[in-house]
């Protein structure tokens, strides 16, 4: 019979790459990561919806709030005690009999430009009774006439031309 031989193998090294990464271990770690692969897609739309429904019931209740709130004000609108009130604060209508006043505060009031129609009704302004067109072209002789005062230049280039003629005191409006 013959003799057999017993091989002797080296053991690997603990702690070495060999030893850690046998073939089991590289397919259990394939297999892991083509589930992952198969998975990953399915979940991230998964969680993408999610977000999506999230931002669609808040934009939902948004829009039922804003029915709500505009529910309320059509309710309002068909009281007549409001509408009252509104038309006397909005339009500044009153009842017959009454005296309306406005008060207008002197900051804000601005002057009147003469021949506007703010100016007739201030009755700063005497209406002609010549047609609109004879009023035109009235207005465009004078736009093309010359000039009555002589320019003189500016003295620096990012100042505006001025003129010799002497500012007018304009109508000052106190209403609106």
């Amino acid at each position: 019979m013959p003799t057999v031989k017993q091989a002797i193998q080296a053991a690997p090294v603990r702690g070495s790459l060999a030893a850690v990464l046998s073939w089991r271990t590289l397919v259990l770690a394939g297999v892991l990561g083509l589930a992952f692969a198969l998975v990953w897609p399915s979940v991230r739309v998964y969680l993408d919806q999610r977000a999506e429904i999230a931002d669609l019931a808040a934009e939902r209740d948004a829009a039922r709030t804003e029915v709500d709130d505009l529910d309320a004000q059509l309710a309002r609108w068909n009281d007549s005690a409001f509408v009252v009130a509104q038309a006397r604060e909005r339009l500044a209508y009153v009842f017959p009999g009454e005296t309306p006043y406005r008060v207008v505060d002197p900051e804000f009031a601005r002057p009147v430009a003469e021949g506007s129609l703010d100016a007739v009704r201030a009755g700063d302004t005497v209406i002609d009774d010549e047609p609109w067109y004879d009023t035109m072209w009235a207005s465009i002789a004078e736009a093309g006439a010359e000039p009555k005062a002589p320019m003189r230049p500016p003295t620096s280039p990012l100042q505006a031309p001025q003129t010799d003629v002497q500012p007018s005191a304009a109508p000052i409006e106190l209403g609106g």
